[in-house]
């Protein structure tokens, strides 16, 4: 990795700034031994010379057992000199050789040791009557650090120790801290790397799933094992992120709801200002022909043209009544208005009943393949109607000497298949979306027939949807097919008002 990549990373940010915290500590420490640690040592030494001075000069020094036991305690913990000498220089005790410590014992005065004076280089008088001194021996040059003072009119002490065993001390102890100073500062920069490391994972995790939130992307989830402010700032963000998630997927779905009844508003819009255009273009010509007609009764015409006059006024009215009845029926099954009123019947006999009544008359040959006692469970009144409108609309499409005939199919859900074949022309793939609105027709001629207005396969699709079932239409070899759905009859025979209600309206 390289080391500008390195410089982004968190983990070692962290690294660098504590473990530089910790050389600077390890070097403080390490020059405030070199430089203090012998200052330090030696108001150490000065402080253990004072102390055990005055414990000197609370002996007895008549007591010349308990003087000895004292001076030698103190020489050999803390190895200092210590000596008792009087106003004319005379050595009464003195730890400097053990054996001498012995010849005061047994109390033998005819050895006489004198006090040695030092060269001091250094004198420092305190107001107790203590004097502090750094003196140098004569006879060697060994430097001393000592400590004096008059006990009483006759009796002085002294305690010394020699410099050079403070400045060994110091130099050891200072070597000893800075190869422990060392060892540590190692084992910290490796303690170090590893919090460092640790503690920029979860927030390196919180950073990339915080980037996938900002991308939309809520799927990325952190594994919380921790219960402090880290633990619980990701804890917040797994909240924050299931949040963002379910308002988005509101939002979304919010937002498709909303296009969908935006598109369907903008296609009723467009088919309600078709549905007024197609209706004043069905209305206009008979009520032309009907105003012209009346208007030539009104001038007198002749006996003769009076009678047809007569009869076009009354069929124009009958073919606008039966617009306006075809229209009020769409808009009633649009509108739920008419009830679905459910029973068992056989539409077999529905199907050669319409056969036989719709090409009465007609050049065109029919057959029934829907086996007798297909039974099935829908409202027969606007089952009928629909039949109706497939198998008109067969009739106007089919040509002289043509067929038309029904078959049924039973899918493993129970859902009933009725299907209305006739031979012909095919219908246009683009346009067979078309054909379900209202006044389309598929003939570009638009003539005028009595019967019919473009609005059968509307009220096909209304019956449909109030039965919550499907309808369609595919060209086949011959010609094409109009298809509906519809239940099963539950398995039972059909009552006699269900015959009646098929044979009334057939």
């Amino acid at each position: 990795m390289k080391f500008k990549q390195l410089k982004d990373r968190l983990w070692f940010n962290i690294f660098i700034r504590i473990a530089a915290i910790f050389a600077v500590f390890v070097l403080v420490l390490c020059l405030s031994n070199v430089s203090f640690l012998v200052s330090f040592f030696s108001l150490k030494e000065k402080n253990l010379l004072r102390e055990q001075l005055e414990n000197v000069s609370s002996l007895d020094f008549d007591d010349t057992d308990t003087v000895i036991t004292r001076l030698s305690e103190i020489n050999e913990k803390y190895n200092f000199d210590i000596e008792i000498y009087n106003s004319s220089g005379m050595i009464l005790y003195t730890t400097h050789g053990s054996q001498m410590m012995d010849y005061f014992s047994l109390k033998n005065d005819k050895f006489v040791m004198t006090h040695e004076e030092m060269t001091p280089t250094r004198t420092e008088n305190l107001p107790d009557g203590v004097v502090f001194q750094t003196a140098v021996r004569k006879f060697d040059q060994t430097e001393y650090l000592l400590c004096r003072k008059q006990v009483n009119s006759n009796i002085f002490a002294e305690v010394r120790v020699q410099k050079q065993l403070i400045s060994n001390s110091a130099s050891i102890a200072n070597e000893f801290i800075i190869i422990i100073s060392s060892v540590c500062f190692v084992i910290s920069i490796i303690w170090v790397f590893v919090f460092a490391r640790q503690f920029s994972k979860p927030i390196t995790e919180m950073n990339d799933t915080t980037k996938d939130m900002a991308k939309l992307n809520f799927e990325r989830k952190l594994y919380v094992t921790r219960t402090d402010e880290i633990g619980q700032l990701a804890g917040s963000v797994n909240e924050l992120s299931s949040s963002l998630k379910t308002a988005l997927d509101d939002l979304k779905e919010t937002n498709a709801r909303l296009r969908s009844e935006i598109e369907m508003e903008r296609q009723l819009d467009v088919m309600r200002r078709g549905f007024v255009a197609n209706v004043s273009h069905e209305l206009k010509t008979p009520i032309s022909i009907i105003s012209g007609y009346a208007e030539g009764l009104k001038l007198n015409v002749n006996a003769e043209s009076k009678e047809e006059y007569c009869n076009t006024i009354i069929e124009e009215s009958r073919r606008m009544n039966r617009l306006v009845l075809s229209i009020l029926e769409l808009s009633r099954y649009e509108s739920g208005q008419i009830p679905l009123n459910r029973s068992d019947f056989d539409i077999s006999a529905m199907c050669g009943e319409s056969l036989r009544r719709i090409f009465a008359g007609k050049d065109i040959e029919t057959e029934n393949c829907v086996p007798e006692g297909t039974f099935i469970n829908a409202d027969p009144v606007q089952t009928e109607q629909v039949l109706k409108s497939y198998l008109e609309n067969a009739a106007s499409h089919t040509p002289e000497g043509g067929k038309v005939w029904t078959e049924s199919s039973l899918s493993d859900d129970g859902t009933v298949r009725i299907s209305v074949f006739n031979t012909g022309s095919h219908v246009d793939e683009e346009i067979m979306p078309q054909i379900w609105q209202s006044f389309f027709r598929g003939d570009k001629s638009h003539k005028r027939e009595s019967s019919r207005f473009g609005l059968g396969l509307s009220i096909v699709t209304a019956i449909m949807k109030l039965h919550g079932k499907k309808c369609g239409v595919y060209n086949t070899d011959c010609g094409v097919c109009f298809w509906f759905e519809t239940d099963k009859a539950n398995p039972q025979e059909p009552d006699s008002t269900d015959s009646g209600a098929v044979g009334q309206n057939g």
